[in-house]
């Protein structure tokens, strides 16, 4: 199984659109090259005039830890909303001779090996500035706050997951599965984010007045480490992951494969394009199992007295942009036929994606007018929104997620994202005024426009290339 997704992953996706120009390859590895040496850099640079004592590299380290573990809890989340639309394309492997339990457990492997690349990318910069500063002295802090620590988070989440599979298995409640799923990871998420901000305030109390006070669940291995030493907490540790795992190979995974992807919900009367293309994206499961998540975590943030963050939940919803042009194909498939005009196809994915986030968050607007204090967090929202759907909808159109492939999914946001973190960098570092700087992004974003256009043209000329083939 493992062989058979690499394998696609090299040549479906690897090889697909824009990533099939070397030169295309080559500008992303610079940039990618260029923008974790400037971040290294940057850190280093800090470090090297801060991180003089053995008790301001805890300090640092501990918090930084913290950070590791949510930032862990959202890649797990962000994994399986990718991976929650996984059905359809695990359908290729039912007839092949592997288990359901084997299949299962490969798309596992898969989410491990992508969780740790990713927190791998956001510690690189801060072991390389502590390692080229204080050599090896603190490699057993460095191993115990960010290894021991990512791993028996993502592992944890991993079981959670696995526990609540089964019990929609056995309740009979399977399609429910992924919104159950994400609503407890989210809820996971809050405590933490909770746990994490007031260990942030207890260790700078620490720190300032010399005192070891500060007691967290978030501390549990670097607690050990310093009591009880290296071996000890690595022990434990091996322990913990024995544990874990063997917990996720003995408890069944009913989590893929369901049979219904879309749902009745909307008619019209007076139909338009633009409402068919709205209800190409409403009615799919996994659209529907996204807004009900977006009102369970705004629910929760409330619990947590976080509802100045409540609209900030939507953004969850931009992120279906990607499957945009893929659930509209059908529609496009008949336009081709008759008189397609690319920019007006653009255009009613762009809307479409909009008015359907923007309706959805009307029930946490309202009241967010009132619980929310600061009118920051009512406008940010919004604007993060619609830069978020043409980036998504750029995603989607040149690495279209054909069958819910998830190799897609990722490789396209990987794609997208290193350019954009590249040109932020670049404009910090800069610091060019402000009108010049919003129109270097609003500059970027037109580019994204004429490339969502130009993409949608060659997927038209593709679409009728194989048409002609299959005739003759």
């Amino acid at each position: 199984m493992i062989q058979l997704y690499s394998t696609f992953f090299v040549r479906r996706i690897l090889n697909f659109g824009v990533l099939k120009n070397p030169i295309i390859r080559i500008l992303l590895f610079i940039a990618f090259f260029l923008l974790m040496t400037v971040i290294t850099f940057s850190i280093f640079m800090f470090f090297s005039e801060t991180v003089q004592t053995e008790e301001i590299v805890q300090f640092l380290l501990n918090t930084y830890s913290s950070t590791i573990i949510l930032w862990t809890i959202v890649v797990t989340i962000l994994l399986k909303v990718i991976f929650s639309k996984v059905d359809g394309f695990l359908t290729m492997t039912t007839n092949f001779p592997v288990s359901i339990k084997e299949r299962n457990f490969s798309v596992f492997l898969y989410e491990t090996l992508i969780s740790f690349v990713v927190i791998f990318l956001l510690s690189f910069s801060v072991v390389v500035s502590m390692i080229w500063i204080h050599r090896f002295a603190f490699i057993d802090i460095l191993v115990v706050n960010l290894l021991y620590v990512s791993t028996i988070t993502f592992l944890g989440l991993q079981v959670v997951s696995r526990i609540v599979s089964i019990a929609c298995f056995y309740l009979r409640i399977q399609k429910l599965f992924h919104i159950i799923n994400l609503s407890i990871l989210v809820f996971i998420f809050s405590v933490f984010f909770k746990n994490a901000q007031s260990l942030v305030t207890d260790l700078s109390n620490d720190l300032i007045q010399g005192t070891n006070e500060a007691d967290s669940l978030l501390l549990f291995f670097q607690k050990i480490h310093e009591e009880y030493g290296f071996l000890l907490t690595s022990l434990i540790y091996l322990t913990l992951v024995i544990i874990l795992v063997g917990l996720i190979l003995i408890i069944p995974d009913q989590s893929h494969m369901s049979n219904a992807k879309h749902i009745k919900v909307l008619e019209f009367n007076n139909h338009s394009m633009l409402k068919s293309y709205i209800l190409s994206n409403i009615r799919h499961m996994n659209t529907l199992n996204t807004i009900a998540l977006v009102y369970l975590a705004a629910c929760i943030l409330i619990v947590f007295n976080l509802s100045d963050y409540i609209l900030y939940t939507t953004i969850i919803i931009s992120f279906n942009s990607i499957y945009s042009f893929i659930s509209s194909q059908n529609l496009r498939k008949v336009l081709y036929r008759f008189n397609y005009v690319a920019w007006k196809d653009y255009l009613y994915l762009i809307v479409s994606q909009l008015l359907i986030i923007y309706f959805v968050s009307i029930p946490l607007f309202l009241p967010g007018l009132i619980i929310i204090q600061s009118i920051v967090h009512i406008f940010i929202p919004y604007v993060v929104i619609t830069f978020s759907v043409l980036i998504f909808v750029l995603a989607g159109i040149l690495f279209p997620p054909y069958h819910d492939n998830p190799f897609s999914v990722i490789t396209s946001i990987a794609v997208v994202t290193i350019p954009i973190l590249v040109i932020g960098i670049s404009l910090t570092f800069l610091n060019l005024n402000l009108w010049l700087n919003i129109s270097i992004v609003i500059f970027f974003y037109i580019v994204i426009v004429l490339f969502s256009i130009q993409g949608l043209i060659n997927m038209k000329r593709g679409f009728r290339h194989e048409t002609f083939i299959h005739i003759h």
